[in-house]
């Protein structure tokens, strides 16, 4: 059996893909190995992971590439999202928020969008996304909000409800109800549609795997 290399040969594979494919993630991954990281940052770009936000991107560049304020990623875990829109090339991001309510992730972000942070475009907060006014926000009202995890909310419409009317957003969802803290997951995409009931959709769209389904939406409040 091959076993998994220790964390410093980790480290050089991936020093070397970043030097191959000059891919500025990959470095700032290499860099945050180097560093220590936590046992389950591999959940967060295994290629399940990496295939739901490729999909966020690449569609968000087609609808939304230059959002009128800071975006905010909601539930965003060590900042892996943040850091795929700030390296993307058509998408015009002034600044991002990278939000969570573990406070174990703010620095494990941090160190990952080291570079955006320098530049002031990255920031990380420790805070409960259902507490938030997106009226009264540090920073001034979102030009977007994402939040990628409305499977796990109690209450999907109340939580949109909650929000300024306008506001534009992008959700996703899932149909995977074998997962225990998987509150609100929805059938289809039209059943997502209902459940958001945005009053404009720009996209929505389905991303089938192997054992579920990931939806998305794309619009205003």
């Amino acid at each position: 059996m091959i076993s998994a290399p220790p964390a410093d040969t980790l480290y050089d594979i991936l020093r070397g893909v970043a030097a191959l494919t000059g891919d500025a993630v990959v470095a700032d991954l290499a860099r945050l190995v180097g560093k220590g990281v936590p046992a389950d940052l591999s959940i967060a770009f295994n290629h399940k992971q990496i295939a739901s936000k490729r999909w966020l991107v690449d569609e968000l560049t087609k609808v939304l590439p230059k959002p009128d304020g800071p975006v905010f990623v909601l539930g965003a875990w060590y900042g892996v999202l943040g850091a795929l829109l700030l390296a993307a090339p058509r998408l015009d991001i002034a600044e991002l928020v990278s939000l969570d309510i573990d406070p174990d992730c703010a620095p494990i972000a941090e160190i990952l969008n080291y570079r955006h942070v320098a530049a002031g475009r990255f920031r990380a907060v420790t805070a409960d996304m259902m507490g938030l006014d997106f009226e009264q926000v540090e920073g001034g009202r979102p030009g977007l909000v994402i939040n990628t995890s409305c499977e796990h909310l109690d209450d999907v419409p109340g939580w949109i409800a909650t929000l300024p009317a306008g506001l534009p957003l992008l959700l996703q969802s899932n149909d995977y109800v074998r997962e225990p803290d998987h509150r609100s997951c929805v059938p289809s995409l039209d059943a997502f549609k209902a459940q958001a009931g945005l009053s404009e959709l720009w996209f929505a769209g389905a991303l089938p795997t192997k054992n579920y389904t990931r939806f998305m939406l794309i619009g205003r409040r």
